[in-house]
């Protein structure tokens, strides 16, 4: 009998890859979206990919529904072994905290109870090393990190470490749990959002950079460690998945060079980047639009932080794609894209 997977988040970044992953193993999936979710993302991903969007949209048991409607999720995780719960909102604005934290904390407590009710058998979630702890001066970021409840966060990072206490509650309560925490995302999916903006920049030649030092990951491989880590039937244990601490310089001049131009020549300094954000900020209060600049996201632009993925590497023997090759394949499906 072929096992059925329920996905949460299908159209997403993160879960349209692994739609798509799934697809390609064998897996019957059922997927639950939005009656307002758009499919244009994942299109992109499909042509990534290589394969066609209509046979795989086919294949997938699409269901409506919301996070936050308990009875519902209850209804349609019925007959499902696998849980692999990727939706989430991520924004660093103000205005969009209360529906950030209520969607990703409530949404996943619904997730977990649902799960629990109906038997589920693995309870994959994505995560985000937001939600880890800090490390010492010096050192790495890793799954055993403390968190300073007193330390500088965003809501979205605050929201992913609410959340996960919300796993581990059903992992203390007999689910089977698995929690990833994925560095910054490269991958394919729009071009005006996450990870793909960088490669917009990149192929017009950007000639800033700043203090940031973090982990990045292909999204390929996030794919890859859940679903090897579901089938190797652990629990009970969450694993980073980064697969290089990569500095602002070097991400952007790997990718401007791809195109052809320039990498950056000009640091801009914590107080510049505060500076933009209180204009952006002051933008935003008098339009009525999000500011693209926050002061959690100029905390996050000059903060270097690194991280460990030592533990899933001797775990599994587990293998990540190196950097310049993630950038490398997005810049040619990028110029493909555009070229058509």
């Amino acid at each position: 009998m072929q096992q059925l997977v329920f996905l949460t988040g299908g159209t997403g970044l993160i879960g349209g890859n692994l739609l798509v992953h799934l697809y390609k193993a064998g897996f019957k999936v059922r997927a639950l979206i939005r009656r307002t979710s758009s499919f244009s993302q994942l299109k992109l991903i499909c042509d990534f990919y290589g394969i066609e969007f209509q046979p795989l949209y086919d294949s997938v048991e699409w269901v409506y529904g919301d996070t936050l409607d308990f009875i519902g999720l209850h209804d349609k995780l019925k007959g499902a072994d696998t849980v692999y719960h990727c939706a989430a909102i991520v924004s660093f604005s103000k205005k969009n905290r209360k529906e950030l934290l209520r969607t990703n904390i409530q949404g996943t407590a619904n997730m977990v109870d649902a799960s629990i009710e109906c038997g589920i058998s693995h309870f994959c979630f994505i995560s985000s090393i937001g939600a880890l702890g800090d490390a010492k001066k010096g050192e790495f970021i890793d799954e055993t990190s403390a968190r300073d409840i007193n330390s500088q966060r965003s809501f979205y990072s605050e929201s992913k470490y609410l959340s996960e206490l919300e796993v581990w509650r059903g992992s203390a309560e007999g689910l089977n749990v698995i929690i990833l925490n994925p560095g910054v995302v490269l991958g394919p999916g729009i071009f005006d959002k996450g990870s793909m903006q960088l490669f917009k920049l990149g192929s017009k030649g950007f000639p800033f950079y700043t203090d940031l030092l973090t982990g990045y990951v292909d999204v390929r491989d996030i794919c890859r460690a859940a679903m090897d880590l579901v089938s190797s039937n652990r629990s009970g244990e969450r694993f980073v998945l980064v697969s290089e601490n990569v500095d602002n310089k070097r991400l952007f001049t790997e990718i401007a060079h791809e195109f052809g131009q320039k990498g950056p020549v000009r640091h801009i300094g914590k107080g510049v980047l505060f500076m933009i954000a209180c204009l952006s900020s002051f933008y935003g209060f008098i339009s009525g639009k999000i500011p693209q600049l926050t002061k959690e996201t100029v905390h996050t632009a000059s903060h270097p932080e690194q991280y460990s993925s030592q533990l899933i590497q001797s775990t599994l023997g587990f293998r990540f794609t190196p950097i310049s090759d993630t950038i490398h394949d997005l810049a040619v499906f990028f110029k493909r894209q555009y070229h058509n």
